[in-house]
């Protein structure tokens, strides 16, 4: 993995963007994050008795499954888990997107999802795609771009796109371009995380563009942008280090080398940085790295010096590794944090 941070994807339906997000993923050699897959997931799991679970439950249900991004075989791209498990075909049906775009409406599912997607760009480069990631999931994201193109321009691609398949089933290309303005409609306007633009995103316009076209925009833009950033940044890290006995080093090794438990943890951690920082007002995006060395576990965070980073930081490294102590057997465990050095 480089240091490329997050790059999100944002748009409508039509403008190419899953297809965009895998390659330029694949090209700068970061992970690609699937989010609808992640919907879809839950979507199966929970079923339409979601809708009518309260709050409580229905949190407490989607906290039960875990999403990490695992390489699965040396040289290949990290694939997305649930719970440990690659999440595969079952998804790609038509009842796992009805059910899909379902638990989308649930506030409580969609905070859960996007708290799991702020962990996985924490722990990770990657190229994230949906159609609120650069305003609402990752606002603090290096590169942002929002994907447009005229309406009847992504008639025509989809009516290709179901004509190819075999899938068009008598619909006219008219039919398909007024399908797509109501949706556009739909979701520019909707209460809860409206598609827009981020003030601070590229705009592209793929209407006369190819493929290739809009990938080289893309490509040349994230270079642009790095290449701005020549100042070393001062950073401010902590560290929390905790002793494992040698029964709960077991406990790591039986949870795929602690992915499922550091994904948690990390989580928690996120969550009560944002909790602190929101509290006195401030924003400061912090980096986590969680490892198992032996009996040892050492979990580090570092944010960008400003105000409160260094509480921040002590923050998230505690929350985390108290959270790791929680989840392990058997007595109280000893966990010593503090401040690191200036590199």
């Amino acid at each position: 993995m480089t240091d490329i941070g997050v790059i999100t994807m944002d748009g409508p339906a039509g403008v190419g963007k899953s297809t965009l997000a895998r390659r330029l993923a694949a090209e700068l050699g970061i992970a690609y994050l699937d989010t609808g897959a992640m919907y879809r997931t839950l979507g199966l799991r929970l079923g339409a008795a979601a809708a009518d679970m309260a709050e409580g439950e229905l949190r407490a249900r989607c906290r039960a499954y875990s999403f990490t991004l695992e390489v699965r075989e040396e040289g290949a791209s990290p694939v997305l888990c649930c719970n440990g498990t690659p999440i595969g075909a079952e998804i790609r049906t038509e009842k796992a997107g009805r059910l899909a775009s379902l638990v989308a409406r649930l506030p409580v599912l969609r905070e859960e999802l996007q708290r799991a997607q702020r962990a996985l760009g924490e722990s990770s480069s990657l190229v994230a795609e949906g159609r609120d990631m650069g305003t609402k999931v990752f606002p603090a994201a290096g590169h942002k771009f929002f994907l447009d193109a005229r309406p009847e321009v992504r008639a025509r691609r989809r009516y290709l796109e179901l004509e190819a398949r075999g899938e068009l089933n008598g619909a006219t290309l008219e039919e398909i371009q007024r399908g797509i303005e109501e949706r556009d409609a739909q979701d520019r306007n909707r209460a809860v995380d409206p598609l827009r633009p981020a003030e601070d995103a590229v705009i592209v316009d793929t209407s006369d563009l190819d493929l290739e076209g809009v990938l080289r925009v893309l490509l040349n833009s994230v270079e642009a942008r790095r290449t701005t950033l020549k100042e070393k940044v001062a950073l401010v890290r902590a560290r929390a280090q905790m002793a494992l006995s040698a029964e709960n080093a077991a406990v790591f090794q039986g949870n795929g080398g602690g992915q499922m438990l550091f994904a948690a943890a990390r989580e928690d951690a996120l969550a009560a940085v944002s909790a602190v920082a929101a509290r006195r007002g401030c924003s400061c995006r912090v980096s986590f790295d969680l490892r198992l060395h032996d009996e040892l576990v050492e979990v580090e965070a570092s944010a960008e010096e400003g105000p409160l980073a260094d509480v921040l930081v002590l923050v998230g490294v505690q929350t985390a590794a108290s959270a790791l102590a929680a989840a392990l057997p058997g007595r109280r465990m000893d966990i010593h944090a503090a401040l690191l050095p200036e590199a």
